[in-house]
């Protein structure tokens, strides 16, 4: 088997693969669009019945008050986490880009306390330009060899 068949078998499996995901987005969403229906009038059935859980043959519905924060000040934010000696309201993982460029040129200082770093080489594949060879037809056989 030669590099050119297996680039072009995994080109040809990646392209189904978008295909298959395509197709998989747009009946989601449609699905997702009636349950969010469906969610809006289970909401209105519990309001006016007052309850926060109503039984059915079917399935119990249980309304619940979900909350999200959002920092509209970072340093502010920071400044009152440090103070309240409170860093579990942040949370708990490293930027990644943000600390590859913190570690250049530190290297040699090895990493910082409570860190751990684990590398894997990865493979990207990209599409041939227009001057290269046009891909043919799917070669999905190379895979039981």
């Amino acid at each position: 088997m030669n590099l050119n068949d297996i680039v072009s078998a995994f080109m040809n499996i990646r392209g189904e693969r978008e295909k298959l995901a395509a197709t998989f987005k747009s009946t989601d969403e449609a699905l997702k669009a009636q349950q969010v229906v469906l969610e809006q009038e289970m909401l209105k059935l519990c309001a006016e019945q007052g309850a926060d859980s109503i039984r059915t043959q079917s399935g119990t519905i249980s309304r619940k008050v979900k909350s999200r924060f959002h920092v509209t000040d970072w340093n502010n934010f920071y400044e009152f986490v440090i103070e309240q000696k409170a860093p579990q309201l942040l949370q708990k993982r490293v930027h990644e880009t943000n600390f590859e460029e913190f570690m250049v040129g530190r290297e040699k200082d090895g990493l910082p306390p409570g860190i751990n770093v684990a590398r894997e080489y990865t493979v990207t594949v990209y599409k041939p330009s227009s001057r290269d060879a046009v891909i043919t037809a799917p070669n999905y056989e190379l895979l039981t060899q």
